[in-house]
């Protein structure tokens, strides 16, 4: 599960709007928000989570929490 709320504030602190981020990743704003409003996250890539955190300067710790919450939460049980 991508926390997408967590992605989109750290767009408003690093002052980019979605189509900024769409284009720094090379791909279509439409394409972007599918991939991070998706429930699962299933169309996001690790590379373009990387990318993202990359971009939205998400620092490298957090990467996991906010791209990968559920399948981390799945592996502690």
């Amino acid at each position: 599960m991508i926390l997408s709320n967590e992605i989109k504030a750290q767009m408003r602190r690093v002052g980019l709007t979605q189509e900024q981020l769409a284009s720094k990743l090379n791909i279509n704003q439409a394409t972007l928000n599918r991939k991070i409003n998706e429930p699962d996250g299933k169309n996001l890539s690790v590379k373009e989570a990387l990318e993202i955190g990359d971009a939205l300067k998400i620092p490298p710790t957090m990467l996991a929490t906010i791209f990968f919450a559920k399948e981390l939460a799945d592996t502690q049980d």
